[in-house]
């Protein structure tokens, strides 16, 4: 009875037209933008490698200061550039006499081979060494790695990186 018939007319194709060009051009430019205005984080170099400090109750066992099974404490200062790589190193042992150190100058290869005389001294001697990092807050962490892993190759077991302040650590 009441039938609708109704066709849709057919309409004829429309060709797009988005000129992909000027986007393209756009997002390289966005993306040029962030990449130049792009600042890092300053604090790039500080691994918490180290057990914080006990502040426990009362301790009755006292360790003598004349223990000869003690481990030697050396402690490596490195200074960064304002560029994040090495300014300068200097080793010294925890008290000795010589408060100056000895200076390695900005070298990984110098670091080493100081290291290497001090693992064979430890080892004349039948002890062992504790190596603590002292770095500077712009030093990149690839140095503090390298730093590290060239300790641990030398024989140190015991390396701790720490911030030179030391309200920072």
């Amino acid at each position: 009875m009441l039938k609708h018939d109704r066709h849709r007319q057919g309409t004829d194709f429309v060709e797009p037209d988005l000129p992909i060009t000027p986007m393209l051009d756009m997002s390289f430019q966005l993306l040029a933008f962030f990449i130049m205005t792009f600042k890092p984080a300053d604090t790039e170099g500080q691994i918490a490698l180290t057990l914080p400090k006990d502040a426990g109750g009362d301790n009755n066992a006292v360790i003598s200061p004349f223990d000869d099974n003690k481990p030697k404490h050396y402690i490596v200062r490195v200074l960064a550039a304002d560029n994040g790589t090495i300014a300068q190193m200097n080793v010294t042992e925890e008290g000795s006499a010589d408060a100056k150190g000895t200076d390695l100058g900005s070298n990984v290869e110098t670091y080493r081979d100081e290291l290497k005389k001090i693992a064979a001294q430890l080892a004349a001697q039948g002890k062992t060494g504790k190596l603590t990092l002292e770095c500077g807050d712009k030093l990149l962490q690839a140095y503090v790695v390298q730093l590290v892993d060239t300790g641990v190759r030398n024989g140190f077991t015991d390396i701790s990186p720490v911030p030179i302040e030391k309200n920072k650590r």
